[in-house]
């Protein structure tokens, strides 16, 4: 020990310098001005220290370093426990291995740190720091002034912030964090809810999870998020932002001005607007969303149907899934969709646009300006129209579509029948499934169709077109200008032409079809007899079944035919052409100039003539009206034919068919001669010659080319018997005689004979040969005949040179002769 300066080594190995100091414990080190350091390798330092625990450390003045391994440092600071460090001013390091510093602070949890004036860190690891703040949870910090983290691992900071339960964090002025996992921060805001977060200026999170931030907002609901000033998130999962706004219904979402969501998952915003409905939304201002999934938008309006949409300006959605927008439009009907201004979709499905429009009916359409759609599924579209049939469709300005499948468009068309159409300006189609269209053209029948300018189409299936046309028949067709068609299935085109009776047809100008099945054509003409058919100019067709055609034709009897040029076909079945004919007997035929064939079945050609016979042909060659005349004809009854002329032949001989003795062919050349009624070759010895074998006759007799001989009665000199039959009357169903009965000379027709067994004529036959009598002739001969010479048949009819005989004109082959025959 040293005397003089009072220092004291008292265990082994220490040492005590300075004055007055104590080295107690083993190893122990004590300096300074009354240090005692009396633990085992202890230190003190100072003025007035003690280091008590073993490996501890006082420095400073008046410290206190008690745990193993202490460290007091500063002024009248304590380090109790084991590790424990104290430095600063009177602070204390309570805890084991805690740290206290600055000026009355105290770390009294384990490994806890105090730092600053007069905090506390109380809870194991806690730390305080700043000002009179506490950390009295294990894990918890609290910094700054006034403030409290008393729940564990909490965190409070700035001015009287309190965080009171585990995980919570206060941060601010006189914030609080009481529930737990909790954050508030700003100014007077409290979250109280677990994992709650309020921030801002007196806002408050009370529930968990949810989150307050700005001025006065309170998130109230599970999850909810409040922000902006005085807004309220009140429902779970809410979210409520702005001014003044309410977040109600669970999830619901309110921002703007004085906005609500009510209902669950609504979302209003924009200003005074609410959303009471399940999901609603709400927007623009004073908006009111109160049906389930409704939208209202816009100023005014009112979503008030399920699944509704209100847009615009004081619009009401009021039926399921309605939709109402522009300006005072309502959607009432379910489905239903109004725009425009102050229109109304009042039917189910329905829809109004424009203006002052309604559609009142399910599935309706309203657009445009005062357009009404009550009809089932109409249309209503343009200037005050009106649809008022089911599924009709009105369209342009003041129409009517009232019937079923009605259309009406343009301007004050009305289409009043059932499926009918009406267009262009004041049309009317009434009928069922009619068409009307131009200007004031009325269709009034069944399926009619009236086109064009005041056309009428009143016969069920008619239709009218061009200009003041009618047609008034069944399926009648009217077209072009004044025409009228009133038959059945009639139809008439052009201009003034009329097809008065059914089926009939009148089209060109001023023509007239009058009888069933009548077809009048071309200019002023006329049809008026049963399917008659006039054409041209002026002609007439006046009996049934007459066709006239032409300049100024008739056709009178039945169903005869005149055409060309005032021709006359009077008789019944007759036929008139050329130019002034006529053909007045039944069944006659007058062609070429001013003919006329007045007996029955006969045809005349050529000029100025009038027939003979009845079913003969005839060629006029008359000069003049006033001198008739004929050139020929060929007689029916008999067959004979009359010329009066010169007839000339491509052939040179004249020649008759006969039938060979063996039935078989017999070459053109040879001189024949006769057996009986048969030919065979001429010889030297036979004394008579019938003729020979012609390859081109000009003219061949009994030939029975077109029958055969046996196909009628013939008197014993081979002529045919006439007989006189009377035709008798051809009368129609109704009674009118369409031709009077009259008689005819005919053939008698051979009772033995079969009409219907096939004929081969003469000339086809095989067995038959023509045989030239008279003129020029080619002969075969032996090479010895010489022109200007003579000859006679040798051996097989074969000529030879003779004295006399027949006229040798020419040779014209080695073998071969021209002779001539008398």
């Amino acid at each position: 020990m040293d005397g003089q300066c009072n220092r004291q080594a008292i265990g082994p190995c220490s040492d005590a310098g300075g004055a007055d100091t104590t080295a107690s414990g083993p190893a122990a080190h004590a300096e300074g001005s009354e240090t005692l350091a009396s633990g085992s390798a202890a230190h003190a330092e100072g003025y007035r220290t003690v280091a008590a625990g073993d490996s501890s450390h006082a420095e400073g003045s008046t410290t206190v370093a008690e745990g193993s391994a202490s460290h007091a440092e500063g002024f009248s600071t304590r380090a109790l426990t084991d590790a424990a460090h104290a430095e600063g001013s009177d602070t204390t390091a309570s805890g084991e291995a805690s740290h206290a510093e600055g000026s009355r602070t105290l770390a009294a949890g384990e490994v806890s740190h105090a730092e600053g004036s007069e905090t506390e860190a109380v809870g194991t690891a806690a730390h305080a720091e700043g000002y009179q703040t506490l950390a009295a949870a294990d894990s918890s910090h609290a910094e700054g002034s006034g403030t409290t983290a008393s729940g564990s691992a909490a965190h409070a900071e700035g001015y009287r912030t309190a965080a009171s339960l585990d995980a919570a964090h206060a941060e601010g002025s006189g914030t609080t964090a009481a529930g737990q996992s909790s954050h508030a921060e700003g100014m007077g805001t409290t979250a109280s809810g677990a994992a709650a977060h309020a921030e801002g200026t007196v806002t408050a999170a009370s529930a968990m999870a949810s989150h307050a931030e700005g001025s006065g907002t309170a998130a109230s609901g599970p999850a909810s998020h409040a922000e902006g000033e005085d807004s309220s998130a009140e429902g779970e999962a809410s979210h409520a932002e702005g001014t003044g706004t309410r977040a109600v219904g669970a999830s619901s979402h309110a921002e703007g001005s004085g906005t609500r969501a009510i209902g669950d998952q609504s979302h209003a915003e924009g200003f005074g607007t609410s959303a009471s409905g399940l999901a609603s939304h709400a927007e623009g201002r004073s908006t009111a969303a109160s049906g389930p999934y409704a939208h209202a938008e816009g100023v005014g309006t009112e979503a008030i149907g399920d699944s509704a949409h209100a847009e615009g300006t004081s619009t009401t959605a009021s039926g399921t899934t309605a939709h109402a927008e522009g300006s005072n439009t309502a959607a009432t009907g379910s489905f239903s969709h109004a725009e425009g201004f102050q229109t109304q979709a009042s039917g189910t499905y329905a829809h109004a646009e424009g203006s002052l429009t309604a559609s009142t009916a399910f599935n309706s359409h309203a657009e445009g300006y005062q357009t009404q759609a009550s009809g089932y599924a109409s249309h209503a579209e343009g200037n005050a129209t009106i649809a008022s049939g089911n599924n009709s469709h009105a369209e342009g300005a003041t129409t009517t579509a009232s019937a079923f499948g009605s259309h009406a468009e343009g301007n004050t068309t009305v289409a009043s029948g059932g499926n009918a159409h009406a267009e262009g300006n004041a049309t009317l189609a009434q009928g069922t499934n009619s068409h009307a269209e131009g200007s004031t053209g009325r269709a009034l029948g069944i399926n009619s169709h009236a086109e064009g300018f005041n056309g009428e189409a009143s016969g069920d299936n008619s239709h009218a077109e061009g200009s003041d046309t009618v047609a008034s028949g069944t399926s009648a067709h009217a077209e072009g200008a004044n025409t009228v068609a009133s038959g059945n299935f009639s139809h008439a085109e052009g201009s003034e032409t009329q097809a008065l009776n059914n089926y009939a047809h009148a089209e060109g100008s001023l023509t007239v079809a009058s009888a069933f099945n009548t077809h009048a054509e071309g200019y002023q003409t006329t049809a008026s007899g049963y399917a008659s058919h006039a054409e041209g100019s002026g002609s007439s067709a006046t009996a049934n079944y007459a066709h006239a055609e032409g300049l100024t034709t008739a056709a009178s009897g039945f169903g005869s035919h005149a055409e060309g040029v005032s021709t006359v076909a009077s008789g019944s079945r007759a036929h008139a052409e050329g130019g002034n004919t006529t053909a007045s007997g039944n069944y006659t035929h007058a062609e070429g100039l001013q003919t006329t064939a007045d007996q029955a079945g006969s045809h005349i050609m050529g000029r100025y003539g009038t027939t003979l016979y009845p079913y003969s042909w005839h060629v006029a060659n008359g000069t003049s009206p006033a001198n008739l005349g004929l050139a020929a004809v060929l007689q029916g009854s008999t067959g004979n034919m009359y010329i009066d002329g010169t007839y000339f032949s491509g052939g040179a001989d004249y020649a008759e068919l006969y039938e060979t003795v063996s039935g078989a062919p017999l070459e053109p050349g040879y001189f024949v001669t006769l057996e009986g009624e048969q030919i065979r070759p001429a010889e030297a010895a036979d004394g008579y010659v019938l003729g020979v074998t012609s390859a081109v006759p000009t003219l061949v007799g009994d030939a029975s080319e077109l029958r055969s001989p046996d196909a009628y009665l013939r008197d014993e000199w081979g002529r045919v018997v006439l007989e006189t039959v009377t035709i008798p009357a051809e009368v129609a169903p109704d009674g009118t005689i369409i031709a009077p009965a009259y008689t005819v000379e005919q053939p008698a027709a051979n009772p033995d004979y079969d009409p219907t067994a096939p004929y081969v004529p003469r000339r086809l036959q095989p067995g038959w040969v023509p045989v030239g009598l008279i003129g020029k002739l080619l002969v075969r001969d032996d090479g010895s005949c010489a022109p200007n010479g003579y000859c006679l048949p040798g051996a097989g009819g074969i000529a030879t040179a003779a004295e006399s005989g027949y006229r040798v004109l020419s040779r014209t082959g080695p073998n071969q002769i021209r002779i001539q025959m008398k």
